[in-house]
């Protein structure tokens, strides 16, 4: 790179610092959760927050949603990726950029000690996890083939509007 083109590149946002020490405590997780990790690191604002869908993550991975959406599950159980609500998502500190260091200490500083990645097993935490994860799912399933989802019925008749 030139020094001239060197002076007119400019950062597409603010440079964030981030000490990722966290990433030590993944546990084994599928590939497509570590891609999925990795691209919601590179697009996180500051303080770990990730503004996107899962469409939005699936066009920007080149994947589909449904990948997306089983991929998080497991990010989740990991306790790497917290979802606040549709299109939002927090990172954990351990894992997030920050403007400074300290920012990111005291973040870590005030997690419950049970939130701690490095804090126990965090193989069998996640595994224990996601195992409460399928029995849920399944427990869903179960319920509805069994009939004990209220239907939605239909009007037999219908009043003209005149």
């Amino acid at each position: 790179m030139t020094s001239a083109a060197a002076e007119e590149w400019v950062p597409r946002r603010n440079v964030l610092w981030g000490s990722f020490n966290g990433l030590a405590y993944v546990p084994r997780l599928p590939p497509t959760a570590y891609t999925l990790l990795l691209h919601m690191m590179s697009e996180q604002e500051q303080g770990g927050l990730v503004v996107a869908t899962h469409d939005e993550l699936a066009t920007g991975l080149a994947m589909e949603r449904g990948m997306i959406s089983r991929a998080m599950q497991h990010l989740v159980a990991a306790r790497l990726v917290t979802v606040v609500r549709r299109g939002r998502f927090q990172l954990h500190p351990m894992i997030a950029a920050f403007n400074d260091p300290r920012e990111q200490q005291r973040a870590v500083k005030a997690l419950p000690r049970d939130m701690r990645l490095d804090v126990g097993d965090f193989e069998d935490e996640y595994e224990r996890r996601f195992q409460l994860h399928l029995d849920e799912k399944a427990r869903k399933a179960e319920a509805k083939a069994k009939g004990n989802v209220t239907p939605i019925s239909k009007p037999t008749h219908l009043k003209s509007v005149h």
